[in-house]
């Protein structure tokens, strides 16, 4: 599994580029484009692929690159915090580029301002994935402490989020993007003794939260909230409502957007509707089946082409509300990996237009001001060309 990952991260890289190390125009939008009205600063440079930010305020974040660095931005100062964990990558040979693993999301504890505590996830060099959280005295991670980690290793986690319930508890994905099909299953995310493919629940501290589910067979609570994922990336709580949404990634087409409800099975890879990369069937059970004990996402999409469709890759999430963009408000937005642009979804009407906003977008979060930051890689991943911009009216 682990070369396999290793070549697949190869061949996607090398899609990004011409035979001559040229890069190839970023496509067009599959769906029609919006023709919003907004204007963008770059405010940040220097990024490899820039994966998660956490706002301090309105000219204050934190900032990780998956190569396993995280900096400070105050000002328009941007200073690199030391003491990250090593972490573990996977990519093409001589290119600065990571398909799986590294540093990803970070988030700051709700009460932040009193404790300090920062979070983030990410790929240890032990191979397993991780949730540590610490403080910042100097630049530099003090009271680094480990809260959790999959009980196998998960090199095949492409996609680790966190986002908080309320004061004491937080939601954290963890990817199992492998290579299953009909014929050769590949089941860890069906398998409760495996953390991989699931969302999990958990206190501050890492412990198991009491109401967590207790599934079939077993006679207490583990971390797992939901499970049958294939990879989740793009994670948004809505706290008015009490309701967890995700955009998942599908293998070849199927991508989902999801509601996670408590103790249920979303499929993978048991039904899906997308289909493996080299075209052979990725369901190993009826629609009609899937439907008496799974969840059925709310949305999904496969972009029709003449080999069997085309996956969006949707990277992370974020519902708008009283932004200054008022074209955007009620929607979500979504960073289309594939297509290497901004998208915006209308849940109601199943809408999804493409936006004039170009790169691999990987975060996406709102200010206190309203406007918006968006974290994007450049289509030339051999260079530290990664970027924020400010997005406003």
């Amino acid at each position: 599994m682990k070369l396999i990952t290793i070549i697949f991260s190869f061949l996607l890289i090398s899609s990004l580029m011409s035979c001559n190390g040229n890069i190839i125009k970023v496509p067009d939008s599959p769906y029609p484009v919006s023709e919003d009205s907004f204007s963008i600063d770059t405010i940040a440079r220097g990024y490899t692929i820039p994966y998660g930010i956490a706002i301090v305020a309105e000219n204050e974040y934190f900032i990780t690159d998956r190569v396993g660095k995280m900096f400070h931005f105050k000002d328009g100062h941007q200073t690199e915090i030391a003491g990250m964990p090593e972490v573990v990558t996977f990519g093409t040979p001589g290119l600065a580029a990571i398909m799986h693993g590294g540093l990803m999301d970070i988030s700051l504890h709700p009460d932040y301002s009193t404790n300090s505590w920062i979070y983030i996830s990410y790929l240890d060099s032990d191979g397993l994935a991780k949730v540590s959280r610490f403080k910042i005295q100097n630049n530099t991670a003090t009271q680094f402490e480990p809260i959790f980690k999959t009980r196998t290793q998960n090199y095949t986690g492409n996609g680790m989020r966190i986002v908080w319930e309320d004061d004491t508890h937080f939601f954290l994905n963890v990817g199992n993007s492998n290579f299953s099909t009909y014929a050769y299953p590949v089941l860890n995310a069906q398998d409760l003794q495996d953390d991989a493919g699931k969302i999990h629940r958990l206190m501050e501290d890492g412990s198991i939260p009491s109401d967590n589910p207790i599934f079939e067979g077993f006679t207490s609570p583990s971390t797992i909230w939901s499970y049958g994922h294939r990879d989740v990336q793009g994670l948004y709580y809505e706290k008015s409502t009490n309701t967890l949404f995700g955009v998942e990634h599908g293998p070849k087409g199927g991508d989902e957007f999801n509601i996670i409800e408590k103790g249920k099975n979303y499929g993978w890879p048991l039904f899906s509707y997308g289909i493996n990369y080299d075209g052979i069937q990725v369901s190993m059970i009826s629609k009609d089946s899937a439907a008496t004990f799974t969840v059925f996402p709310e949305h999904y999409w496969t972009v029709p082409t003449n080999d069997g469709g085309q996956a969006i890759a949707p990277a992370c999430l974020l519902k708008v509300t009283g932004s200054t963009i008022s074209d955007w408000n009620g929607y979500f937005l979504l960073g289309s990996l594939a297509y290497r642009r901004l998208m915006k979804y209308n849940r109601e009407t199943q809408e999804t237009f493409g936006l004039n906003i170009e790169g691999r977008v990987r975060t996406i979060k709102q200010l206190p001001s309203g406007d918006i930051l968006a974290l994007i890689e450049r289509n030339d991943l051999r260079q530290s060309n990664g970027m924020i911009l400010k997005i406003s009216k």
